[in-house]
């Protein structure tokens, strides 16, 4: 029974390595190919634009599926209990708080994007061109093209930047699963002090509007002092990295000291016991 989850934690390893290689290779060589192109043979990258972006829809997919093998793993275990993933496959095996991590992440995903500028909604554009599709095929940096803008209406339209997308998503999976554990630690805990925790949490799930661009920094600050958006972007624009480096690291490690402190807390409970 045993070899059986590992095989099944084995196989969704190698479905998230594949699917985050070919994620980085793709775009890396792309990159790389468009920008040795000169203007007039530009246009012949269409066809490897469009195969990128289903690569890139297909990887996000299978470490989504990968993912999902190991939690799966986990949660058919004998004491699930014993390791962080057990921990985290408990909880999201449970009705509420799937639904939960379900809602706020979808939720927080499109805050994100329309923050981050992957949903944009205008009412200074002239002319009539919705719908329309546009792909930009170069010349930025891995992970910025090929770029997808579509116009699904005068007023509102789509911009997806490769990176951005992916930031998207895995911000709102942590956000997500966040805002789920912390519900659960507040009603493990709701008759205890313990509280620093969850604060942190909710610090890591705030800080994560700032990884997607400066304009994303700058409409909150714009929003709580009233500065210029202009100006706040520019100041912001050399910190990104740094907004990049932060969040997530973030986001990731408050949830492990909240498991940890949950795992201590039954430890004690059965010692005590």
């Amino acid at each position: 029974m045993l070899e059986n989850h590992d095989s099944l934690k084995n196989r969704g390893i190698r479905i998230i390595c594949i699917g985050i290689f070919s994620l980085i290779f793709s775009l890396s060589i792309y990159s790389l190919l468009s920008s040795n192109q000169s203007q007039s043979d530009i246009a012949k990258l269409y066809n490897l634009a469009t195969a990128v972006i289903i690569l890139v829809l297909v990887s996000l997919i299978a470490i989504g599926y990968g993912s999902y093998l190991i939690l799966r793993s986990e949660a058919s275990r004998p004491e699930p209990k014993k390791s962080h993933l057990g921990y985290v496959s408990r909880i999201l095996t449970q009705k509420s708080y799937w639904r939960i991590f379900v809602i706020s992440s979808i939720a927080y995903g499109i805050f994100f994007a329309f923050l981050s500028q992957i949903l944009i909604y205008h009412d200074d554009v002239e002319g009539d061109t919705a719908p329309s599709l546009y792909l930009t095929l170069c010349c930025n940096y891995p992970g910025y093209v090929p770029m997808i803008t579509t116009e699904l209406t005068e007023l509102f339209s789509i911009l997806i930047i490769p990176i951005n997308l992916i930031l998207a998503i895995v911000v709102s999976i942590l956000v997500g699963f966040n805002l789920a554990l912390n519900v659960h630690f507040f009603r493990m805990f709701r008759n205890q002090s313990q509280r620093r925790f969850p604060i942190a949490s909710t610090f890591g799930v705030f800080s994560g509007l700032f990884i997607g661009c400066p304009t994303c920094a700058g409409s909150l600050f714009t929003v709580i002092v009233g500065f210029g958006a202009s100006t706040v972007v520019s100041a912001l624009a050399p910190l990104q990295s740094l907004f990049i480096a932060i969040s997530i690291p973030i986001l990731v490690v408050i949830p492990l000291l909240i498991i940890r402190e949950m795992k201590k807390n039954e430890t004690c409970d059965m010692i005590g016991n």
